[in-house]
């Protein structure tokens, strides 16, 4: 199929309905995370990638000698253990592709950073896909970004930061207005998502830099008193302006697939029926999902109740015939 008629494409999806219908936003967040996720079932070799600016990366990679390879991003707070990324591993491991486990910076200790990752971070995407190229030569290169790191790709396919474009990409809930899902993430019941965020980035932060943050603040203090000073932006307001990606999507030229639920907590449906969208993106919007959640009322007999695996699945295996 014409790469220009991506928008078109028919994934054929299985229709999803919450399996709590109440508040579904937060029930389909909660429930995304706490139910179980199968281990990894394979063994994955560490690499350190040093980047131009002398931070590093561990990635974590598997070499199946297949013509496809997708490196996938965790969100914020997380890193190549969480389950969204277990998951998605396994997906691609039963299709018999390369697979490589992005961690940011600071994200694991094993690799060395003295700044941070962030939502304009794709130069460092950008990296990682001029690395597997070369370390898997004549595969196709996948691109795959949770949340944040939706974000990340964003930028990096629109032109803004970084240069080396994977073929495909594949993003799911990534905030388009970094300043609104900040916003979003301080109202209401999204108070508990954004306190949780914080402790873990404290946490992760102070373990690693000589700097003592509040006991109770918000992750926009993250990017305040942080984020923002740690990687050249003057505060969060600057950060958040200058690593949105919502007024340059119409720039992307590679193939992406993008998934995000009108009832997200903090990534605001609004937000994606403004953004010019053109001919090489394939949107999916869901009436319910939540943030990465996507919990099935009934269960596949492939998928169990993850709704969001269904929809990778057919991604990945869609990819394999364009």
């Amino acid at each position: 199929m014409d790469s220009k008629k991506i928008s078109d494409i028919n994934l054929k999806l299985k229709p999803f309905k919450p399996v709590v219908p109440l508040l579904t936003g937060h029930t389909q967040t909660v429930l995304g995370h706490v139910l179980p996720s199968d281990p990894f079932k394979i063994k994955f070799i560490d690499y350190i990638l040093k980047l131009e600016d002398h931070d590093e990366l561990l990635l974590e990679y598997f070499d199946n000698k297949s013509k496809y390879t997708i490196s996938i991003y965790h969100g914020l707070a997380g890193d190549s253990q969480a389950d969204y990324v277990r998951r998605s591993a396994n997906l691609a491991h039963k299709l018999g592709w390369n697979i490589v486990l992005v961690n940011h910076r600071g994200a694991n200790e094993k690799a060395k950073s003295k700044k941070s990752y962030h939502s304009g971070r794709g130069e460092d995407a950008g990296a990682v896909i001029k690395w597997a190229r070369s370390q898997f030569p004549g595969s196709q290169q996948i691109a795959l970004g949770f949340s944040m790191s939706g974000s990340i790709l964003l930028n990096l396919l629109s032109y803004r930061y970084g240069s080396d474009q994977p073929d495909k990409a594949i993003v799911v809930n990534a905030p388009l207005d970094l300043a609104n899902a900040a916003k979003l993430l301080s109202k209401g019941l999204s108070k508990i998502y954004d306190y949780r965020f914080y402790l873990i980035l404290k946490k992760l932060i102070e373990s690693r830099d000589d700097i003592s943050l509040p006991r109770l603040a918000r992750t926009t203090d993250i990017d305040m008193l942080y984020t923002s000073k740690a990687n050249g932006f003057k505060d969060a307001a600057d950060y958040y302006e200058k690593c949105s990606a919502l007024n340059y999507v119409d720039q992307i030229k590679t193939d992406t697939f993008v998934l995000t639920a009108y009832d997200d907590p903090f990534v605001d449906i609004k937000d994606y029926l403004k953004a010019k969208w053109n001919e090489h993106v394939h949107l999916t919007l869901q009436r319910h999902g939540g943030h990465m959640g996507y919990i099935s009322k009934k269960r596949d007999p492939e998928y169990g109740h993850r709704w969001l695996d269904h929809y990778l699945g057919a991604v990945f295996e869609k990819i394999q015939t364009i």
